[in-house]
């Protein structure tokens, strides 16, 4: 009977410290999707803030932005909906999360790569200049 009763409690700590691991693991996911997802919404507003700057440029539409940049004229339109509507809206507060400096150090992108959502790359910086010259 003594080792039926143990053997039970030896299970229940297990299950125990099973769920407390399942949940902890959990909010540690849970902080890295939330971290990731605020970030990636800092890239998009930039990115549309590009394409807004390009828009701005005199005689350029949203086709020549889509055009230059390789995306659809849609892509284009949403990118500069996104940036006149991120332009109007009151800045957010910074977060304040808890980081080791392991993690600081893993977050750091060590090389800069940009492209779009069909992976393409983006054109380079002198094509770009290019077609500004070309629309002065």
């Amino acid at each position: 009977m003594r080792r039926y009763l143990s053997g039970w409690q030896a299970i229940t700590a297990r299950e125990t410290k099973r769920d407390a691991e399942i949940a902890e693991l959990r909010r540690q996911i849970s902080v890295i999707e939330n971290e990731a997802a605020a970030q990636i919404a800092s890239l998009r507003a930039d990115q549309a803030s590009a394409a807004m700057t390009i828009r701005d440029q005199p005689g350029y539409t949203d086709d020549d932005v889509a055009d230059l940049l390789e995306i659809t004229p849609k892509q284009a339109r949403q990118l500069i909906t996104l940036a006149r509507t991120h332009a109007t809206a009151p800045p957010a507060p910074p977060e304040v999360t808890e980081q080791t400096d392991t993690t600081r150090e893993q977050i750091q992108p060590t090389e800069e790569k940009h492209a779009d959502t069909h992976g393409t790359q983006p054109p380079t910086a002198t094509v770009l200049a290019e077609r500004t010259e070309q629309s002065r």
